[in-house]
């Protein structure tokens, strides 16, 4: 008898110690930011031949981008004034300058 409750005591640890604390890591996902300066008048920006979209200046101003490599166009109007391939990293804040 006392064989089969050592057994069977055994048998439930086994079984238990595989329910047990589950680690791991997370981690936030990657962001990075681009902000413009100078004169951002009647700008429309294009990230990646996407939709157009206008933007404010100033650091204050900063619009999420994933990390990577990108192209940035910039337009006044139907003007192409600034066509730029960036790198930009993990949690960095890029500035561009529109004259």
């Amino acid at each position: 008898m006392k064989t089969i409750l050592t057994i069977a005591s055994l048998l439930f640890l086994l079984l238990a110690s595989g329910c047990g604390y589950k680690e791991g890591v997370a981690t936030a996902s990657q962001k990075s930011y681009l902000y413009f300066s100078g004169n951002v008048s009647d700008i429309t920006v294009s990230i990646d031949d996407a939709v157009e979209f206008s933007v404010l200046a100033g650091e204050k101003h900063q619009y999420a981008i994933t990390p990577g490599k990108h192209v940035v166009k910039i337009y006044r109007g139907d003007h192409l004034l600034v066509i730029r391939e960036i790198f930009i990293s993990d949690g960095v804040a890029k500035e561009i300058e529109v004259k």
